[in-house]
């Protein structure tokens, strides 16, 4: 079974009112590059307690080579990775990432996953971005529910549930 439906057309970008999704492509390159390694220390781990991703010596060619996956994967379908990008567009501030689950759990039609970048994570933005990203999956995407590991499911549930 297909990770969407394939009369479904993934919204390619979305604005909300204190950031904007854009598909996360290579011409994103230098600023992610950017976030990620200035922010490695806080957003180590955010697909998972054992995920070591940023690795510290992360170069700017794996990096791009990331990106270039992610583009990949939106364009076939199998995963939808998004710049977060402020409202006027004048700061990169993380990525969103939207798989399919790897286990069968009937709970859950996908996982998402997000960071922020130092610089962009305060002021509760990650509360806010957590509360819009849901509300939008539930009201564009054609899922029932979206896991946030880590976020509204702790890492120990997440584990138990097979992944």
């Amino acid at each position: 079974m297909p990770f969407i439906p394939d009369g479904y057309s993934p919204p390619r970008s979305h604005r909300f009112a204190l950031f904007t999704l854009e598909v996360l492509a290579p011409h994103f390159a230098a600023q992610d590059y950017a976030a990620v390694t200035t922010s490695a220390d806080a957003i180590r781990h955010v697909f998972g307690p054992t995920n070591d991703w940023p690795a510290p010596d992360l170069s700017f060619a794996q990096n791009l080579a990331d990106l270039e996956r992610h583009a990949k994967e939106f364009a076939e379908r199998t995963g939808f990775a998004y710049a977060l990008i402020s409202p006027d567009g004048d700061r990169y501030l993380g990525c969103l990432y939207l798989y399919p689950i790897k286990f069968k759990q009937a709970a859950f039609d996908a996982r998402a996953y997000f960071w922020l970048s130092t610089l962009a994570d305060r002021d509760g933005l990650a509360d806010r971005i957590l509360t819009d990203v849901q509300a939008w999956l539930k009201t564009a995407w054609p899922f029932r529910a979206v896991a946030f590991p880590g976020r509204t499911i702790s890492w120990a549930e997440w584990a138990a549930l097979g992944q």
